[in-house]
């Protein structure tokens, strides 16, 4: 009974959601957002509160709210609802939020200054970090039906200087790289206080990273079409879709981004020198001895890059394209694109 109950209302609120926009709409409507902490500091401060709040607003029984956000900085965790009722979990898609709430039963609607929910978000990259509360929709008791184009922001600057928590890069080759890129905000530690410099790092993976290091925009890219597209994680869309509109990453030949692959030394390479807008030629490799395994795809890449001192090889003056790139490695070719660039 409890589930039938629970369905009729989820049906009201969306059908109250969808009636036709009146003329209902005020320009007395104002909208602001608050922060718990505008100076939050990664891997030190989980949770970051963003809170909406109407003034001047009339009867107001359920709302939708809009919002765009940098997922590069910040990770969204949840969005919780001011008003007794029900609401719809936020659908989060790219750097957008969209989050519904309704009051239950023959309540009247809220009038006034009106506290309409709370996001909470956990800084990820270092900067400054923005949310925009693009537009609000209203709905009366009386279903009457109301959208107003918000435009309000709210900023933070977030600062990542706790290089000092990856317990496990002592000693590692990488380590100074490492704490420079963390540093810089376009690598994060995990929670247990490691880097885990030589674990390997997937499609995704890197592609986030490279579009934090390089500050790719992450607004008005076209969506992403991957016949896999809905097994791209959430926090990588943005960065993915950044990517392929650059022309940095693409896809295979049947159309899949294969997100979770872990990604070859071959494949970093290509995207660092498509990022660098290195020109690539048909030219010869002799600076590693097993050059003849460097996929067709990737050989000019490769060259490219060592001609611009982008890549090294291993031992016995490997390049190794086929092997999976660690953390480290990644973090490192990271560092030399930025360099090469200044």
């Amino acid at each position: 009974m409890k589930r039938k109950i629970f369905g009729m209302y989820l049906t009201l609120m969306m059908c109250m959601l969808l009636v036709p926009i009146s003329t209902w709409a005020s320009d007395s409507f104002t909208y602001t957002l608050t922060i718990s902490n505008d100076k939050p500091e990664v891997g030190k401060d989980k949770e970051i509160n963003v809170t909406v709040t109407g003034d001047n607003l009339q009867d107001v029984y359920a709302y939708e709210v809009n919002f765009v956000y940098d997922p590069n900085q910040l990770r969204f965790k949840e969005a919780k609802s001011a008003l007794d009722g029900f609401s719809i979990p936020a659908i989060v898609k790219n750097n957008q939020i969209q989050f519904a709430s309704t009051k239950i039963g023959n309540k009247a609607g809220e009038s006034g200054k009106v506290p309409l929910c709370t996001l909470t978000f956990e800084p990820i990259g270092k900067g400054q970090a923005e949310v925009e509360l693009t537009d609000v929709k209203l709905v009366t008791s009386k279903m009457v039906s109301s959208k107003q184009n918000a435009g309000t922001q709210i900023a933070m600057d977030i600062t990542n200087d706790n290089t000092a928590m990856f317990r496990d890069i002592a000693g590692h080759w990488a380590k100074e790289a490492i704490e420079r890129a963390a540093k810089l905000g376009f690598v994060n530690g995990y929670e247990d206080g490691t880097f885990r410099p030589q674990g390997l790092i997937t499609r995704a993976e890197f592609a986030t990273m490279l579009a934090r290091a390089i500050h790719l925009p992450l607004n008005g890219q076209d969506p992403l079409t991957f016949a896999d597209e809905s097994t791209i994680p959430e926090w990588a869309k943005s960065s993915i879709a950044s990517a392929v509109n650059a022309g940095i990453v693409s896809g295979y030949e049947d159309n899949t981004f294969r997100p979770d692959q872990m990604i070859s030394r071959a494949e970093i390479t290509t995207m660092i020198v498509r990022a660098s807008g290195i020109q690539t030629a048909e030219q010869p490799i002799s600076t590693f001895a097993d050059k003849d395994q460097i996929p067709a795809w990737a050989y000019s890449f490769v060259a490219a890059a060592a001609e611009a001192g982008l890549v090294q090889g291993k031992g016995d003056h490997l390049f190794m394209p086929n092997d999976n790139a660690t953390r480290a490695e990644a973090v490192t070719l990271l560092l030399s694109l930025l360099d090469y660039k200044k």
